[in-house]
């Protein structure tokens, strides 16, 4: 349980807008640490393979359907693509969650 100040009943970060959604850190708000920059390049890793991946597998699709020869970098664009993409995102689900329940 967080200390409350005396007269205002809030905790030391708190704003007067926190009870009502807002993200405004208070004076004793930490800054935001270099967790917070991992996350984000993560999270740029994951949609840059995702999006990769579905297009490498939208390729190799078109290529099949006219007739020509697949080429192997699709293929294995869209078979170590999209599985990486995938586990980074849940990672990255996951890793929030408990961030979250921990507080």
């Amino acid at each position: 349980m967080e200390p409350r100040l005396p007269e205002t009943g809030k905790t030391p970060g708190q704003t007067a807008n926190s009870a009502f959604g807002s993200t405004a850190p208070g004076p004793g708000a930490v800054p935001r640490s270099r967790r917070s920059a991992v996350r984000r390049i993560l999270t740029v890793l994951a949609a840059v393979l995702a999006v990769a991946g579905v297009a490498s597998l939208g390729l190799l699709l078109l290529q099949a359907l006219g007739g020509a020869e697949i080429w192997p970098g699709f293929a294995a664009g869209a078979f170590y693509a999209l599985p990486a993409a995938f586990l980074l995102m849940a990672g990255l689900v996951i890793g929030s969650i408990v961030h979250r329940r921990r507080g």
